[in-house]
């Protein structure tokens, strides 16, 4: 049991003791000079004895009993509440102990485990990713990263979807209008997105016969087995791959690719539909506005009771699947409700060691992992779907009797602050302080490109700080504070806000930034580096100064901070804690000596939680997908 846990079960045991039932207590944090912690019970026992909460209060007070070494040091009755002193001196030797013995697994709560896939990113194989494509990324990898924490099964993928028009149009661009099949001056991802997909997009409002040739391109698609299909997946493939350097390159990356056109060849939709009709979920409609049409039932369920056509169509009259049929039937394959699987193949090995899957639509490999019959998938797409992904969840809910859980991890837009903008190149209007980016009109920053103003910014930093250091430390240390700022940037706001994103600001070594939680993890290990030899000392001499007590409160609230991020869904919440550790650190820092403390043992002391403090700045690093610096 962690130590936090420790310290509430004393409480919660204690208060048993004197005859308070256990479920009826509820500990929360008061304003500091009302405690460390606080419960309300009394006022919940004021009808059952008849006496207003403060007398019981003054009289649970009285019977509460804790010894010398307790890890609570006294308990006052303030206006009916029961406010806890915690004895931080036991709690920091208990702590610090705790923590640097056991380095691997601090912070790991128990949870029940699951079988997750955490499906992310999902970017059309016709351009490079940009901005709001990362913070896709950069939320589902720290998902994955907190239920890996939590030793959860997953399996991360991502849906690239093959056969829409973004795909035809550059097909239409290399097949019919003689664009070149390369740029050597150009990453293959920008080219395709930058020149051959706005210009052929332009070529559609001067030539709209050329629209006919996109609609050859998507039929050849579904069909397959044809020179313009396998054409079109070359292409698609030639993309993706660069566009996994780029994901690679934040620490980014997958078990499974799912390409489209395989669920479309594989005929899903086909086989979950004759499920759906076999068990009653679907109808015809032979009259009404829907005639023609097959519907999934959702008037039964209470959240769509009231809507004026709460069924939703599946099939159109013309027999065309709409989206949310097609997502069904793939959310069906994930939690392995449909009878039927993917051929696989192996794509290409990452340079975490891991082999990258993708799925086929002819046979593959007899030897691969398995990748669906998941209990939770989470879906990283973007709010303006929320309509579409909630008839998705609720068809999983009824299809898998309540077995399964579907989530649409929904998140709002990026955008850029004008000063931002304006350096990387986009117009700006002058009435607005940030742009909203636009792949039609060519307004997006492709995330090569900031990341590779970052890694300038950064080195231009470390070299100050560093002259005589080689550029193998530069370029290392630069790479590193760029990845952790453009990661950071991307998680550090919660998913339902729009991220205004400035690249001055992030870059800033004071304040909610990665680089401030990366200089005080680098910060300890210079601080243990000077220290040379030392022996752990977990016990403080006297009484903890106010700056020592608030650090190791921070380091206790970490196991904490992490179930709240788990149980959320809300990686900002570690942003929030690693901002606030950080500070303390710094505090504490800068009013506590530590090599040049007043005797040996108050040093040891010191130098333990210097060391805790780096262990845990190190593991929640880790869980943003950030390097931890040991220089920089």
């Amino acid at each position: 049991m962690d130590v936090s846990s420790r310290i509430i079960n004393e409480i919660l045991d204690s208060l048993e003791k004197v005859g308070i039932k256990r479920e009826l207590i509820k500990l929360e944090k008061p304003r500091q000079e009302f405690g460390d912690l606080s419960t309300n019970v009394c006022f919940l026992l004021a009808k059952e004895f008849k006496k207003p909460p403060q007398q019981i209060a003054e009289e649970v007070v009285k019977k509460l009993e804790f010894s010398d070494d307790s890890f609570v040091e006294r308990v006052e009755a303030v206006a009916g509440y029961l406010n806890f002193f915690l004895n931080w001196k036991k709690i920091s030797e208990v702590l610090l102990s705790y923590i640097l013995k056991n380095e691997e697994t601090y912070g790991k709560v128990e949870v029940e485990k699951k079988r997750v896939m955490v499906e992310h990113t999902s970017v059309n194989p016709n351009k490079a990713l940009h901005i709001g494509h990362v913070r896709n990324a950069c939320l589902g990898d720290a998902l994955v990263r907190i239920l890996k924490f939590l030793d959860q099964d997953v399996v991360v993928a991502n849906y690239v979807d093959d056969t829409g028009n973004q795909v035809a149009d550059i097909v239409v661009g290399f097949k019919f209008l003689g664009f070149p099949l390369e740029k050597p001056e150009m990453k293959f991802d920008h080219y395709c997105g930058d020149e051959v997909y706005v210009k052929v997009n332009k070529m559609y409002k001067q030539n709209s016969e050329l629209l006919e040739k996109r609609k050859l391109v998507i039929k050849s698609i579904e069909e397959g087995k044809n020179e313009l299909a396998y054409f079109a997946k070359q292409i698609a493939e030639k993309v993706l791959k660069e566009q996994l350097k780029t994901l690679w390159r934040l620490n980014i990356f997958y078990d499974l690719i799912n390409w489209e056109s395989d669920i479309i060849h594989l005929k899903f939709w086909e086989k979950a539909f004759e499920m759906l009709k076999k068990e009653g979920y679907v109808y015809y409609a032979e009259e009404g506005p829907a005639k023609g049409c097959w519907l999934f039932k959702l008037s039964h369920l209470p959240e769509f009771k009231g809507l004026k056509n709460p069924d939703k169509i599946l099939v159109r009259s013309d027999g065309t699947v709409v989206y949310a049929g097609k997502d069904i039937a793939y959310a069906m394959w994930k939690h392995g409700l449909l009878d039927h699987d993917f051929f696989y193949k192996k794509l290409t090995n990452q340079p975490n060691g891991k082999i990258l899957w993708e799925t086929a639509s002819e046979e593959g490999e007899k030897d691969h992992p398995k990748f669906n019959g998941v209990d939770i998938s989470i879906n990283v797409i973007d709010v303006r779907q929320s309509y579409e992904q909630n008839v998705v969840a609720t068809a999983l809910k009824v299809i898998g009797k309540g077995k399964k859980q579907y989530i649409h991890y929904a998140y709002e837009v990026v955008s850029l602050s004008k000063k931002t903008a304006e350096k990387l190149g986009i117009e700006t209007d002058e009435s607005k302080q940030f742009v909203h980016m636009s792949g039609r009109k060519g307004w997006f920053v492709n995330a090569d490109a900031l990341l590779d103003a970052l890694f300038k910014k950064a080195y231009e930093e470390t070299k100050k700080r560093n002259p005589k250091e080689s550029e193998e430390f530069l370029n290392s240390v630069a790479e590193a504070i760029a990845v952790a700022t453009f990661r950071y940037e991307m998680l550090k706001v919660s998913p339902e806000k729009i991220i205004v994103f400035d690249m001055d600001d992030a870059l800033k070594m004071e304040g909610n930034t990665a680089s401030y939680l990366q200089y005080a993890h680098t910060r300890c290990c210079g601080i243990l580096r000077k220290a040379g030899e030392w022996k752990e000392n977990f016990k403080p001499t006297g009484m903890l100064s106010e700056k020592e007590r608030e650090l190791v409160r921070k380091l206790l609230e970490f196991p904490e901070v992490v179930k709240k991020a788990y149980e959320e869904l809300r990686p900002h919440h570690l942003c929030t804690y690693g901002f606030e550790l950080a500070t303390a650190f710094n505090e504490f820092y800068h009013t506590c000596p530590v090599l040049n403390a007043e005797d040996e043992s108050v040093k040891m002391f010191r130098l333990s939680l210097v060391k805790a403090t780096k262990i845990v700045l190190s593991k929640l690093l880790n869980l943003l997908g950030i390097k931890p610096l040991e220089r920089m």
